[in-house]
Order: C-alpha cells, then sequence, then structure tokens
C-alpha cells in the first residue's frame, strides 16, 4: 500500500499522530528532500517518543526523477510494502511531485490512500480573510512575464471573473514585486494577502489594496491570495 503522507508547514507540531505512525512502520519513504526530511523525521521520534522501524528504505523522489522511479515503486507494492510518499512540506502532489506516480497506480487498479495534512495555499486561503465560496489555485506561476500576463488576462476574461473568484499561488520573494505589478495593469481594483512564513515564529500577513502592497518588500516563502472585486 502506498500512503501519500502530508508533513507540515512550517511548524513541526502540526504533524498529526497517525502521519508519525505511518511513517514510522513503513518499509520504504519515498522522500523529495532527503537532507530536508532526515532533520525532520529525527525530531518528530523524539517529540513523539517513537522509533522507526529497523531497515527503511529512503528513496529520493523528486520531480526530475520521478518518472524513472515508479517501475521500483510499483515493484515494491508488488511485494506488499508499505510505501510513504512525503514532499519537502505540506501535501504531496500539491505543486509536488506524485501525480505520475499516482496515475499509473490508477491505471493498474493498485491501491493507495491519503494521510491528510496542512497545505500552505489552503491555510493562506483561509488566512486572508476573503471569501471562499470559490477558489482557483494557480500552484506556481509561470516563469516568464509573458506567460504571467496570458494567465491573468485569461482569468480576467473568461466567465470565471463573474463569480469573484478568490485566486491563490506562489511565488519567490525576489519575482514578487513584477508579480504585483502585471496583476497590478490587468486587476487594478483587487484586494491581496501576502501570506509569508506561515506557522512558522515570524508569520506574517499583509493584507491591502494591491496598488499599495505591490510596493512593499518581501522576504521568505510567500503564498499570494488575491480576491477580484469587479
Amino acid at each position: 500500500m502506498l500512503y501519500i503522507v502530508a508533513t507540515p508547514i512550517g511548524n513541526i507540531e502540526d504533524t498529526s499522530l497517525r502521519a508519525v505512525k505511518t511513517l514510522i512502520q513503513s518499509d520504504v519513504l519515498l522522500v523529495e528532500d532527503t537532507a530536508t526530511f532526515d532533520s525532520y523525521y529525527k525530531r518528530i521520534q523524539s517529540i513523539f517518543c517513537i522509533t522507526a522501524k529497523e531497515n527503511q528504505k529512503i528513496i529520493h523522489f523528486h520531480k526530475e526523477n520521478e518518472f524513472l522511479k515508479i517501475p521500483e515503486c510499483i515493484s515494491l507494492l508488488k511485494e506488499d510494502k508499505l510505501i510513504s510518499l512525503v514532499s519537502e512540506s505540506g501535501l504531496p502532489t500539491i505543486s509536488d511531485p506524485g501525480y505520475i506516480l499516482i496515475d499509473r497506480l490508477i491505471k493498474m487498479n493498485i491501491k493507495y490512500s491519503v494521510i491528510p495534512g496542512p497545505t500552505a495555499f489552503t491555510t493562506a486561503a483561509v488566512m486572508s480573510g476573503f471569501p471562499l465560496n470559490h477558489i482557483i489555485y494557480l500552484g506556481f506561476l509561470p516563469k516568464k512575464e509573458q506567460q504571467i500576463i496570458h494567465l491573468i488576462n485569461n482569468l480576467s476574461h473568461s466567465q470565471l471573473i463573474n463569480i469573484k473568484p478568490t485566486i491563490v499561488f506562489y511565488e519567490s520573494p525576489h519575482r514578487i514585486k513584477k508579480t504585483l505589478e502585471i496583476i497590478y495593469q490587468i486587476l487594478p481594483d483587487c484586494s491581496i494577502a501576502v501570506c509569508r512564513e506561515m506557522t512558522k515564529k515570524f508569520e506574517e500577513i499583509i493584507r491591502g489594496d494591491i496598488k499599495n502592497l505591490k510596493k512593499e518588500d518581501y522576504k521568505g516563502e510567500l503564498t499570494v491570495v488575491i480576491q477580484i472585486k469587479s
């Protein structure tokens, strides 16, 4: 059985007991970032006073090698191995590896399950205070400016704009000002919330009109929430 296990987006105490039990009982761990996971794994075992199963196999599983690792994963599952998939933080497959593997399991009628937990975009959406009847999640925006313009233009001219959705996406601190300037040119009346370092010590939510917030300086991991007004 494959378990898709959510890990905290910042605060280690958000780890669920079910997630810990699943991880320590697994035969194989598919890990996006082995260095980050190793530190996290040692800490949760200490916090929960629990010890991992002996001879666990850890496989480096990231977007660049996901396709190549699938045959090995399938073979292990056919041997009735218990496998846990974790990303660097949050819930795997949400802007993280795992989709290709899950798609293959569905086609082969191999069972899998999800151990739920925090994700940055849903946490930020709630923290924004904006209405959440309709949410559009964009993940990481395209790298090229023209691609961002095309994406936002498509949203602003589609029928979706009539329901005034709340839009959520991830952005890096060195790109955020340019991205907000592009959005301002297309959606000048929108309200915005920039959520940084969520669940961590220096968590901060910066809210306001995009005209003002595009001038701010931002640091850390950012999740941006936009409320379309018109």
